[in-house]
């Protein structure tokens, strides 16, 4: 009788927990959906640059790691378990349009702040319940966050970052790693872009928030069958205020002079990239086939150019393929810039492949 009673009493258990299960999985299934849905033509309406006047896109998911690692074009991010401390995000006038998004057809969290700004007295509220999964798979391009651009340079994972502002602001400062190819000049410049257009993810940067030159840029990228491509929307500014430019750090020199010591480089490149300018001397093409993940590109007759607008905030590091042209690089800009201090270059033979992969072998 007793083992009769703990079975019964340990079936009634399990139904009532299936039970329980099922009206917790339905209840958010049917969670309280906003009424005024909108599609990704509607969105893709507003999701460019210049932004149009009077709208605000939103973004309901948590800025960490999801907000960061991906978002749609001018989106603002105001997490839902975030929205009553940060409506001071929200426009002023409570006839613009705002469109919130999160996670797919699954998330409430859109539809919740779409209720919090209703109630707050807007009158023209939307939500793209599709979200970004839908976005993202129809869109030219999407956004990210720089703390993303931040992993991808570290990681040295395979991706080019353009820096699309005019060629005089990107020598006065640029995000490690990035070439210059100037919004205006892309057509004449796009055989610096690599040849893998399946699987090198272009980033592209300009002057901020306000700047609408990498936009262009990606959509540019997109026409020419590029798969992967992001505007980092922050820009140089963003990354200025988050990372800094760079400070100075005590560079080990080589045995030859101006060289730099090749195994305290290799520890920098790997270790802190981001402490030194290091600046490729080679031809374009020859950049674009593969160069270290940091460098940027500064052919020898631009450096004779353009010497004193070279920043020099870090020690520079010239390198080439085998030396012969950084050694060049590096006599032409000590002599063109009588006070230059921290400048070396890299007395080696070095090889890269398309994914920015390299070996380095001292010259001898």
């Amino acid at each position: 009788m007793l083992k009769r009673i703990t079975t019964t009493a340990m079936l009634l258990a399990f139904a009532l927990a299936a039970t329980a299960g099922a009206a917790m999985a339905q209840e958010q299934a049917d969670f309280r959906k906003y009424p005024h849905i909108v599609d990704y033509g509607f969105v893709a309406k507003y999701a460019k640059m210049p932004q149009p006047k009077g709208v605000m896109i939103i973004d309901s998911r948590p800025y960490k790691p999801t907000y960061v690692e991906g978002y749609i074009p001018t989106a603002v991010s105001i997490p839902d378990s975030q929205f009553d401390k940060m409506t001071d995000k929200l426009p002023k006038d409570k006839n613009a349009l705002l469109v919130f998004y999160c996670g797919g057809l699954k998330c409430p969290l859109s539809h919740k702040s779409a209720f919090k700004a209703e109630a707050m007295g807007y009158t023209n509220v939307k939500v793209y319940a599709a979200g970004f999964p839908d976005f993202k798979k129809k869109a030219a391009y999407t956004s990210v966050g720089l703390e993303t651009v931040s992993d991808m340079l570290a990681k040295g994972e395979p991706y080019m970052l353009v820096d699309s502002r005019p060629y005089k602001k990107y020598l006065e400062g640029a995000i490690p790693s990035a070439i210059a190819i100037p919004e205006r000049e892309f057509a004449a410049k796009r055989g610096m872009l690599p040849v893998d257009k399946e699987n090198v993810t272009l980033v592209y940067y300009c002057g901020g928030y306000a700047c609408a030159l990498s936009h262009k840029s990606a959509v540019m990228a997109r026409s020419l069958g590029y798969k992967k491509v992001l505007v980092a929307e922050a820009g140089y500014p963003g990354w200025k205020e988050m990372y800094g430019t760079g400070s100075a750090v005590a560079v080990k020199a080589g045995a030859a002079e101006g060289a730099v010591d090749t195994e305290w480089f290799l520890k920098a490149l790997k270790e802190n990239p981001s402490s030194i300018l290091l600046i490729d001397v080679r031809d374009p093409a020859e950049f674009a086939n593969g160069h270290f993940p940091s460098a940027i590109n500064m052919p020898v007759d631009v450096i004779e150019k353009k010497a004193a607008e070279i920043p020099t905030d870090k020690p520079i590091v010239f390198a080439c393929a085998t030396g012969a042209r950084a050694g060049e690089a590096y006599y032409l800009y000590m002599d063109l810039v009588k006070d230059a201090k921290n400048v070396f270059y890299l007395e080696a033979t070095n090889s890269f492949g398309e994914d920015n992969s390299y070996t380095v072998h001292p010259n001898k």
